[in-house]
């Protein structure tokens, strides 16, 4: 009996790189910028905290560990940071929502029966980590943070209180989906000033990259600080590489058909694309090349358009558009946001 025939032969198909075209490390984006420049800047002020919230798959936590590994830099001085990530299922006792704090910090003795003495072996963690670099300051990034009971917000503070008692500066930076907003916006409306004071000085929205600023996000996918070999445009088309070919390149075709594709949706807001759907859109493209032999200067527009729809961007295009764009609320008070939502 004969094999089916595949609908796409081998002949017509070149063969599939041996490694991912893409790493996985965090890409610098203008919002990444913009998220550092507004917590150091609330670092500065001397503010204990501030919210940053924003839709599903823009990259938040990426950014995370992006602004905890330059954050020293951008001050000129040494910090501590330690990332939370709050899983949608609530720790069901204060022991482990300290326990589940302790292991992603990196402090590994969780057994004990006594909690203050968890609690405590929590709290010296994190002072010896200050200490190990130099700092007095202590930034908790708090990821998902929209997870977050009413109970673990109330431990939040008492945490906050006890590392300033070990004569730390902490910082705590919220970061979550957009109902996150709207708990700040609750804490203004009931004066809970124990929280806002606390949490929520200034709202941040973290946003999608704009269209324009495509060719500065997907030159970060061709950083040869690992050796030309871990580029992106190297892995897809070594030869067009070496001869000045980059993948930034391709950030006017995207464009172009990221608009097509929206216009035929009749969208006419601006459109945010988020970091997962960039690199899905990257992808698509890149794979794209190399399977039918493309030029790398000569990929047809109908082709990008059909690698926007691969990524599936089209078919939640509405729901960004729905959840905005950040318009003038983009980085200012809370209190001013809650005037300009009233009004």
């Amino acid at each position: 009996m004969n094999e089916p025939r595949a609908t796409s032969t081998t002949e017509e198909l070149a063969a599939l790189p041996s490694v991912d075209l893409l790493d996985d490390a965090a890409v610098w984006t203008p919002e990444i910028e913009r998220l550092v420049q507004a917590t150091a800047e609330q670092i500065r002020l001397d503010q204990p905290g501030m919210i940053v919230s924003g839709p599903q798959r823009n990259g938040k936590s990426r950014a995370c560990d992006y602004l905890a590994a330059i954050l020293s830099h951008v001050l000129g001085y040494p910090i501590a940071t330690l990332k939370w990530t709050i899983p949608q299922e609530n720790a069901k006792t204060t022991r482990l929502f300290f326990q589940e704090r302790m292991l992603q910090s990196g402090c590994q003795a969780v057994l004990h029966r006594d909690l203050a003495v968890l609690r405590n072996r929590l709290f010296n963690h994190a002072a010896d980590l200050a200490t190990s670099l130099g700092a007095k300051r202590l930034v908790l990034i708090i990821d998902e943070a929209q997870c977050l009971s009413h109970d673990e917000y109330a431990l939040l503070v008492y945490i906050f209180n006890e590392l300033e008692r070990r004569r730390l500066r902490p910082f705590v930076l919220l970061v979550g989906q957009p109902e996150l907003h709207q708990v700040a916006e609750q804490w203004l409306n009931s004066d809970a000033q124990q929280m806002v004071g606390r949490f929520s000085t200034r709202t941040h929205d973290y946003l999608g990259i704009r269209l324009d600023d495509l060719e500065q996000v997907l030159a970060g996918f061709d950083d040869e600080a690992d050796g030309p070999e871990a580029t992106a445009g190297y892995r897809t088309a070594p030869a067009a590489y070496t001869e000045g070919w980059r993948v930034a390149k391709l950030g006017p075709l995207m464009r172009n058909a990221l608009k097509q594709v929206a216009a035929a949706q009749n969208v006419q807001e601006e459109i945010r694309l988020p970091m997962q759907y960039l690199r899905s859109c990257l992808l698509s493209m890149l794979y794209r090349i190399v399977q039918k032999r493309y030029s790398p200067d000569s990929l047809p527009l109908a082709d990008a358009i059909d690698c926007v729809r691969a990524s599936n961007f089209a078919t939640v295009l509405q729901y960004y558009v729905r959840k905005g764009t950040g318009g003038d609320l983009r980085g200012t008070p809370a209190a001013s946001r809650s005037e300009g939502s009233a009004a």
